[in-house]
């Protein structure tokens, strides 16, 4: 039986090839650490309680935003969907700001108020839910210009210093998350186990609504939940992290090439290719530069633009 064929040998093989690469990534900084060996307790320290939350963070933001970003691809019938499509992003960062301008020197507010204000944009998206997917992903457009209007609002009326802040916000932070890292990895795992529930239900969807109808798939119930779900995982991601676009874009398009349409397959692809992709960028956004630090939303759209048109421009041949 082929790796394709059999979900848990695909599970395992790409846990062990993440850990792999994990592993080597931990040793890559300012200087490198041998993760086996640590010449110092100062060493020991950077790698266990510096790199290591930061790494496994971004593993998991990485791997859920890619899940989300497969979930919108088949809720709205539409293969350029990702996770911030309908706005949730727009009202996290709006919530996060407001924070930065309420409490501006709590970490922890900064997050509370992303979460906070990203399930106030996945109530109002809601709201849409029963419209159908057109006019669903129509909602979700203006809605992400209306918070846009806000956040430009917003910053404008923030002191110096908390606009140099907000701004890294919203280009992607992993390294002052208030989030802990086992939270993160958890919801990860039920993220992932979720899609594996609902893999066959969105096989049947991708047929169209009324032939998933006709196989017995509740397709209004599943729209909601799906859309629910989609965007709780959305919600967490960038409280954790800030806005990192394209990794939900670009990775669900990528494992589909790779391992086929089914979503068993894609979605157990997507966790850990999200994962990888954004641990890679996180790594080369602290040591490109270092001891200086680049956006690591700037790196993941430098690699996924020419990613998904080099997909677009191939599904065309």
């Amino acid at each position: 039986m082929s790796i394709k064929q059999s979900p848990w040998a695909m599970f395992f093989a790409l846990f062990a090839v993440s850990v792999c690469i994990a592993w080597f990534l931990l040793g890559l900084g300012e200087h490198w650490i041998n993760p086996f060996n640590p010449t110092s307790d100062i060493d020991s320290r950077i790698l266990w309680e510096l790199r290591s939350p930061r790494l496994l963070t971004a593993f998991a933001v990485g791997g859920m935003l890619a899940l989300a970003g497969a979930w919108f691809q088949v809720l709205l019938g539409n293969p350029l969907a990702e996770p911030y499509v309908l706005g949730v992003a727009g009202s996290a960062a709006v919530g996060a700001v407001s924070a930065m301008a309420m409490v501006p020197d709590t970490a922890w507010a900064v997050s509370l108020g992303a979460f906070i204000g990203a399930w106030v944009g996945i109530a109002i998206v809601l709201s849409f839910a029963h419209l159908g997917s057109v006019r669903l992903l129509l909602a979700g457009v203006v809605l992400a210009a209306f918070w846009a209007a806000i956040l430009m609002l917003l910053i404008a009326l923030l002191p110096e210093r908390g606009v140099v802040r907000a701004y890294a916000w919203m280009m992607g932070d992993l390294s002052n998350s208030a989030l802990p890292v086992w939270s993160l990895l958890l919801a990860w795992g039920a993220a992932l186990c979720c899609g594996l529930i609902l893999s066959l239900s969105l096989d049947k969807l991708l047929l169209g609504e009324k032939h998933a109808a006709s196989l017995g798939v509740d397709v209004p119930r599943l729209r909601i939940f799906l859309l629910l779900l989609a965007s709780a995982v959305t919600a967490i991601a960038v409280t954790a992290a800030g806005t990192i676009g394209f990794v939900g874009l670009v990775v669900p398009h990528l494992m589909r090439l790779l391992f086929g349409s089914l979503h068993k397959s894609v979605l157990i692809a997507s966790a850990f290719g999200g994962g990888v992709l954004l641990m890679l960028a996180d790594t080369a956004a602290r040591t490109v530069i270092s001891p200086a630090e680049l956006p690591v939303g700037v790196l993941t759209a430098m690699i996924g633009v020419p990613v998904f048109l080099w997909l677009l421009l191939r599904r065309d041949t």
